[in-house]
């Protein structure tokens, strides 16, 4: 049991950026004409939401940018179509690289749906807002009549087993159901706060503090037992 644990304390420490790959190409929002849902393709695929933050060479992410963004852009989107998303997560990622630091929204559904996603996304007033303060730089999306990831497995990683990849989106899902409620559970302890940046600046610091504290046991531990505490091999 020691040694698994240990080996999955390194696997988190190893990996603070995110994953550095971005694998689909993204589109300029259109917005939906009269009658054009009933115009897109039938069937179920993967759709991308992602928020471009801006980063300074070496300096340190705005990580609490991603948090304001899932809590008062994501989650009210959410709710309001979370009945037609059948499995969905969210993605942080922060690399001195040509993407740099990027929030996703990810979810699994039709192409109708999609698009009114991503109308009510770009319809955000807070988003506007970060936008007119050079917070978010840009918003990509997918083209909602092509739909090129029918299969559940289609963002999962290509190195992992196919047994893997088809299951994985359920485990991330739950990962990320349980980050989107503490993120908005912090913020309502900071609703003192009129600047939506300052509040999720202290959201941001609180889930820093949670992860510290609580990480190991409810998130680490946990899938550790579920495997048995077998020895992790890891490529770094």
């Amino acid at each position: 049991m020691k040694i698994g644990s240990r080996i999955l304390l390194v696997l988190w420490l190893v990996v603070p950026a995110g994953c550095a790959t971005l694998q689909h190409k993204a589109v300029e929002h259109k917005p939906a004409a009269v009658g054009r849902g009933a115009e897109l393709p039938a069937g179920e695929g993967w759709w991308y939401a992602r928020f471009r933050i801006p980063t300074a060479s070496g300096q340190t992410p705005l990580w609490h940018i991603d948090a304001l963004i899932a809590g008062e852009i994501i989650t009210p989107v959410f709710e309001r179509n979370f009945r037609d998303i059948h499995i969905w997560r969210v993605h942080r990622r922060a690399a001195d690289d040509a993407y740099g630091h990027v929030f996703s929204f990810i979810f699994y559904s039709t192409p109708q749906v999609a698009q009114r996603v991503y109308d009510e996304i770009h319809a955000s007033p807070v988003l506007a807002e970060l936008q007119a303060r050079g917070l978010v730089t840009e918003v990509l999306s997918d083209d909602p009549a092509a739909n090129t990831r029918p299969d559940i497995e289609d963002t999962s990683d290509r190195a992992w087993p196919a047994i893997v990849q088809k299951t994985w989106p359920a485990m991330i899902m739950g990962a990320s159901r349980m980050w989107l409620d503490l993120v908005g559970g912090l913020a309502a302890n900071h609703a003192d706060e009129p600047d939506l940046v300052h509040r999720y600046e202290r959201v941001e610091q609180d889930l820093d503090r949670l992860w510290a504290t609580q990480g190991q046991h409810a998130f680490l531990h946990h899938l550790d037992a579920l495997f048995a505490y077998q020895p992790l091999l890891i490529r770094y």
